[in-house]
């Protein structure tokens, strides 16, 4: 796929989490009010567990799972164990315990809800947006040559609320979050096909998910990055730089004109 190095694109998508936003204070807080209800007088020492609950951020998928890999690393599993099966990991979870995928989803949106209503500065202080970021996107939204799309599995209002503290405010049907019920790669085909834009970028910090896009020839025109400072292993990054539709893109990179993208 050749983009021109002198052409920005016409539709940038940003993943939110991992992007945008480090949100794993929030995760692990979240995640431990959880906890707490489904496996009540289990003692959980957050501070011990945080630094591998943050390294294994990676595993995630969707946000319920995070209580899971609570679970998981209070039981004793290795870092190998959870990254290596972590599809089968939450399947044995949910069914030893009797819990659904809806259930902890519902679960952890109360729980965040009420967090929310009862302190929202501390659920934003439990957010930190990368460095430079929100300049470079207040930028690129000044310019207005390039529409700008969130696409994340958090909920879009979550994501709303914490652009608004900073600031920033996006047409509502410009964050597209866990209530469109579909995998990022369709949202990306529909963006595709209500722009008619062959100039269409994909920032993501998970690497499954570019790979899930890769795969899809409809999608064959859109450009696609990791992000390197977002969740992801060492890994992850080498198979992005050995993937000929997947570029690796630093946070520097992210500063600068889309000129220093490609």
């Amino acid at each position: 796929m050749v983009v021109s190095k002198l052409k920005g694109p016409g539709v940038l998508a940003l993943d939110f989490d991992g992007v945008l936003c480090d949100g794993r204070a929030e995760y692990l807080e979240s995640s431990w009010r959880v906890y707490t209800e489904i496996w009540e007088g289990s003692e959980v020492d957050l501070e011990t567990l945080r630094p591998r609950f943050y390294q294994l951020r990676s595993v995630i998928e969707t946000g319920w799972e995070m209580p899971l890999l609570l679970r998981s690393l209070q039981e004793g599993m290795t870092d190998a164990s959870i990254l290596e099966n972590w599809s089968a990991v939450v399947t044995e979870t949910l069914e030893q315990n009797g819990l659904t995928q809806q259930e902890m989803a519902r679960l952890l949106d109360e729980k965040r809800d009420h967090w929310i209503e009862t302190n929202p500065q501390d659920w934003l202080a439990h957010h930190q947006f990368y460095p430079g970021v929100i300049p470079r996107l207040q930028a690129i939204l000044k310019e207005a040559t390039t529409q700008v799309y969130i696409i994340t599995t958090k909920e879009g209002r979550f994501a709303r609320t914490l652009l608004a503290e900073q600031g920033i405010r996006f047409p509502s049907d410009h964050i597209m979050g866990k209530e469109s019920q579909q995998p990022k790669r369709k949202t990306l085909t529909s963006l595709s096909q209500k722009h008619d834009q062959p100039w269409l970028w994909f920032v993501e910090d998970r690497l499954k998910t570019l790979l899930s896009v890769a795969d899809s020839p409809e999608l064959d025109a859109v450009r696609l990055f990791l992000a390197a400072w977002g969740y992801n292993t060492a890994r992850s990054r080498q198979q992005a730089q050995d993937h000929q539709q997947i570029q690796l893109l630093s946070l520097q990179q992210f500063h600068q004109d889309f000129s220093h993208w490609c």
